[in-house]
């Protein structure tokens, strides 16, 4: 077979291409540009999701006990604390009586700072005096120092007669160790909780090289102004605000750590009114660490506002002493309720086990006698005895293990409730973070619904034929 003529294949498409060329190429049809898509309607409807999700109401009611901050925990209760007699009984007349009060405590150390270290330029020195970081946060410390004054009392006061309600105590009863409680004897021990830490100050205050820098800071106008080797009437009131939130510190003391004592007392002179099984089973001890839960709440936020005091202002070294004791006696006041109670169930407990190793041992040996008799009445006994004794042996290791985990749910717990307020802080920042972000959204769709539209096709062409006569 011959080869393929390569010439004449090779001509035949060069005339291909040359007719080709003559002929003009078809026009191509202009693109039409892509709608855009309008995700308007989609941001607005997810902002408004957002605000609906994080302003949406709770279904769950909380319990009556549950919430520190309740109103009722500041009305009056009959007591011997003689700063809580002084104050009036509702809570909006109290939380407004202890607000006038830190109010005038600032506008008269303002007056000092005019007559003692006044410079003449009245406005200046008001400044100087309000830029001052003690007198920034002084009166603020000073009215949570009174809110958890009623409330270290309202909360025990309240849940008094709930801690014991499974306990075969008296009404009677339980009203003659409220009123010793909450007598007159809770004066002395608050000032003598009180007095180290009022002493502590005195001689800072009165020996104190850097006392005027360590209060003030070095860089404080005021310094320039006094003899800092005196002590200015300024500084006495100072002193006199430590000494008042002092005493109200042992009150808090005083409260926790002879609250623990009373249950300790009452535990051990009374008894559950149901069998040990059912009070580990419901929990029924459960009351006794409330009042310490709600109270480790409480000393958490004091923690915090007094944390931040100490941190802005550089405050003395008996700031840190206090909170420390605090702490202390929190964890103190919860061990001896934890000990109480578990001192309380441990006879019971005890007398359970062996009343029920009595059942799994007379069970074994009766199962150990009967003898192997052909017959459906011979099995239905041999199951009902093996029955018995797991039955038996179950028990035993429930309540063994109800009464080693006592208290540690309750631990937890307070854990917990010690950030409950920091909870609730976080949690109205991400609600009202999440109404910002909603109108950033309805921002965002709102400038998207405003773009310019895909522009008609006359006036596209209008607008490209400058450029094509040009080329």
């Amino acid at each position: 077979m011959s080869e393929p003529d390569h010439t004449e294949i090779r001509d035949s498409q060069w005339a291909a291409e040359a007719k080709g060329s003559d002929t003009p190429a078809p026009e191509a049809k202009p693109e039409t540009p892509a709608k855009r898509k309008d995700t308007g309607p989609i941001v607005a409807s997810l902002g408004l999701k957002l605000v609906e999700t994080a302003f949406r109401k709770n279904d769950r009611r909380p319990e009556p006990e549950a919430d520190i901050f309740d109103a009722a925990n500041f009305k009056q209760v009959r007591n011997g604390w003689w700063l809580d007699r002084l104050m009036p009984g509702s809570a909006a007349r109290y939380i407004f009586a202890a607000f006038v009060t830190c109010t005038v405590v600032w506008l008269a150390a303002l007056a000092l700072r005019l007559i003692e270290a006044g410079t003449g330029d009245i406005p200046e020195d008001i400044w100087n005096f309000i830029r001052e970081k003690q007198w920034q946060l002084q009166p603020l410390m000073l009215l949570v120092h009174f809110l958890c004054l009623r409330l270290f009392k309202g909360i025990y006061s309240r849940n008094f007669g709930r801690a014991f309600t499974h306990l075969d105590v008296r009404q009677d009863e339980l009203e003659g160790f409220k009123r010793w409680f909450l007598g007159s004897r809770v004066n002395i021990f608050a000032i003598a909780i009180a007095v180290p830490f009022i002493l502590w100050d005195f001689l800072f205050f009165a020996t104190g090289e850097r006392f005027y820098e360590t209060i003030y800071g070095a860089d404080s106008a005021y310094l320039q102004l006094i003899d800092t080797s005196g002590r200015t009437a300024e500084a006495w009131l100072l002193l006199a605000i430590w000494t008042f939130e002092w005493l109200m510190f042992g009150y808090y003391c005083y409260l926790m750590v002879s609250g623990a004592v009373v249950v300790r007392s009452i535990m051990r002179r009374h008894d559950f009114v149901d069998s040990v099984d059912l009070v580990l089973t419901e929990r029924q001890y459960r009351p006794m660490f409330s009042v310490t839960a709600q109270a480790g709440s409480l000393v958490f936020f004091y923690g915090l506002m007094h944390l931040g005091y100490m941190l802005y202002t550089k405050s003395a070294d008996s700031d840190i002493a206090g909170l420390i004791l605090l702490v202390v006696l929190l964890g103190a006041s919860f061990g001896l309720t934890w000990g109480a109670v578990r001192r309380e169930l441990k006879g019971d407990v005890n007398a359970a086990l062996e009343e029920l190793e009595k059942s799994y041992r007379a069970a074994r040996e009766k199962l150990a006698t009967m003898k192997d008799v052909p017959g459906i009445e011979d099995d239905i006994q041999r199951v009902q005895v093996q029955l018995k004794m797991q039955l038996a042996l179950q028990q035993l290791d429930y309540l063994q293990t109800k009464y080693e985990s006592l208290g540690r749910r309750e631990f937890m717990g307070l854990m917990f409730k010690m950030l409950a307020p920091v909870g609730g802080v976080l949690a109205r920042i991400i609600r009202w973070g999440s109404l910002l972000a909603a109108i950033g959204l309805s921002g965002a769709a709102a400038l998207g619904a405003g773009d310019k539209a895909p522009q008609p096709e006359s006036v596209e062409k209008e607008a490209t034929a400058p450029a094509n006569a040009g080329g």
